[in-house]
């Protein structure tokens, strides 16, 4: 019993990707990270009057490193996510 739950399971979860979602969705998630970095490190300047820190520069503290990191890494992870369930939604799955 517990193989046909598993098998109905996978089926469930199973929703392969139209391939042209496959194709473009990271190359728009790369380019919007990419805009939205930029607009990150202008934003970072135009509030603290500094360039947005290096995590290479052993000069600036730990927690601004650590707080620069977080912000861009989340802000990617984000922009990612929008644009596959965007895509997702405009795309239909490809044919069962």
């Amino acid at each position: 019993m517990s193989d046909v739950t598993a098998s109905s399971t996978e089926e469930v979860h199973s929703h392969p990707a139209h391939p042209v979602l496959r194709m473009t969705a990271p190359l728009v998630a790369l380019g919007a990270s990419w805009a939205a970095s930029k607009a990150l490190a202008v934003a970072y300047r135009s509030i603290t009057g500094q360039e947005p820190p290096v995590p290479e520069d052993r000069t600036v503290t730990f927690a601004r490193v650590l707080t620069w990191t977080v912000l861009t890494a989340t802000t990617g992870a984000v922009i990612q996510m929008v644009v596959y369930r965007a895509a997702g939604r405009v795309l239909p799955d490809s044919g069962d």
